[in-house]
């Protein structure tokens, strides 16, 4: 991949936080694979919010402010109060749109970020 440090001096301070730790990979395979599966199947008036502190995928309705998880078994379950932290669903997707990660291979994106950050 060409030019990663330009792309990501453009990212926010949330979005560097995403892509460091998550990775490009798991970017790429939220935005492309999971995020279409999840959002087909949302209760009626909810958005994704974003993948709150437990790695959930998290909604909300926004009639009612009724929050959601979802859960191992592909389906959503009314959850309690919202988390303050959720990296927000519409990162991933800025993220995946600098990286122009719909035209890499999901399997060649695997090391891309661990060897930028050093790790």
């Amino acid at each position: 991949m060409n030019n990663i440090k330009q792309k990501y001096e453009q990212l926010t301070e949330a979005q560097k936080e995403i892509f460091r730790g998550y990775g490009l990979r798991q970017i790429k395979h939220f935005v492309e694979l999971s995020l279409p599966k999840i959002e087909s199947c949302l209760p009626e008036h909810s958005i994704v919010l974003g993948l709150n502190l437990d790695g959930r995928v998290q909604a909300v309705n926004q009639l009612t402010q009724q929050i959601y998880l979802w859960i191992s078994d592909q389906q959503w379950q009314e959850g309690g109060v919202q988390l303050s932290q959720i990296d927000l669903k519409e990162d991933f997707i800025q993220i995946w749109k600098t990286f122009d990660l719909e035209n890499q291979d999901l399997i060649e994106l695997s090391h891309i970020h661990r060897d930028f950050l050093g790790v």
